[in-house]
C-alpha cells in the first residue's frame, strides 16, 4: 500500500470517528462469538482494543476468514445493507473491547452530519479494492505466493516494528493463516517452515516476526511482478544473507 494512501486511510477513519458519538463499551473473551449468521449484527462495531475474526462460514462447515480487525478498524458493514441472514461470523481473538453503533443510529447521524457519510463510504470502497486485489491474488498467485502476500498483509495491518527492522505480528495459528490463504493447515505449516529455513521469518507461540523487506522482494522474483507494499516512513533498511540467517 502507498504511504500516502495509508496515511490518508487513517485520517478518514479519524473523521469517522469525530462525527460518531460515543457509546459505552462490550468487553468480549477470547474466543467468544460477537455475531453470527443465528445472531446476526445490528450495526458497525469499532474495535478498541484487541482482535477480531470475521468469517464466513462454507457448506461443509469449513470457513474462510474475510479479514483480522484491530484497534480503530469497523466491521459489521453487512449490518447496513438491511440484510439480517447475511451468514458472516465475528469472534474476538484475544480479548476484545468494542464500541458499537446500531443501523438507524449510523443513519440518523449521517442526516446531522453528511461528512460522516462520506468518511463511511471512502473506508469502505478501500476496503473493496484490498479484497478485489485479494479475489486476483486467489485466481493468479500459486499457495506459496498467497502464503508470503497474507503475511506481508498481516505485517501491514497489524505488526509493530522492532529493533532489528522486523515486523512482529501478534500470534496468529497455522489454522488462521489457513483459512485466510484458502488452503489447508498442513500446507500453511510447511511454507511457514520453508520461510523460517530461508531466514525471511520466524514464529513461537508468541508471535510472527517478519523481514517484511526482504520477503517483499522475494515475492517478488516469484511473481516477477511489483509488490504493492511498502512500509512506514523511515522504518526500512535492506538486510544482508547474514542478518537473515537465525
Amino acid at each position: 500500500m502507498p504511504n500516502g494512501a495509508k496515511l490518508n486511510t487513517a485520517r478518514e477513519l479519524e473523521d469517522a470517528l469525530m462525527y460518531l458519538p460515543r457509546k459505552g463499551v462490550t468487553d468480549y473473551r477470547k474466543g467468544q462469538i460477537i455475531f453470527d449468521e443465528h445472531q446476526p449484527s445490528k450495526g458497525l462495531h469499532l474495535v478498541v482494543q484487541g482482535r477480531v475474526k470475521v468469517t464466513i462460514p462454507l457448506d461443509d462447515g469449513a470457513q474462510t476468514v474475510v479479514d483480522i480487525f484491530t484497534t480503530d478498524d469497523f466491521f459489521g458493514e453487512s449490518s447496513l445493507l438491511g440484510a439480517e441472514q447475511y451468514a458472516e461470523r465475528a469472534c474476538a481473538v484475544d480479548s476484545v473491547t468494542l464500541m458499537s453503533w446500531t443501523s438507524q443510529e449510523i443513519e440518523e447521524q449521517i442526516e446531522r452530519q453528511p461528512r460522516l457519510g462520506i468518511a463511511l463510504l471512502q473506508m469502505l470502497v478501500k476496503r473493496g479494492l484490498d479484497y478485489e486485489e485479494r479475489l486476483q491474488s486467489f485466481a493468479l498467485d500459486k499457495t506459496p505466493e498467497r502464503v508470503v502476500r497474507s503475511l506481508l498483509r498481516f505485517a501491514d495491518r497489524l505488526g509493530t516494528r522492532t529493533e532489528d527492522g522486523s515486523i512482529k505480528i501478534p500470534p496468529l495459528t497455522h489454522q488462521v493463516i489457513s483459512e485466510y490463504v484458502g488452503t489447508s493447515r498442513e500446507i500453511v505449516t510447511f511454507q511457514m517452515n520453508q520461510l523460517r529455513q530461508k531466514g525471511f521469518l520466524r514464529y513461537s507461540r508468541k508471535g510472527i516476526q517478519v523481514y517484511a523487506e526482504a520477503l517483499r522482494e522475494h515475492l517478488q522474483q516469484q511473481t516477477g511482478q511489483p509488490v504493492r507494499w511498502e512500509p512506514q516512513p523511515g522504518e526500512v533498511r535492506t538486510l544482508t544473507a547474514g542478518e537473515r540467517q537465525f
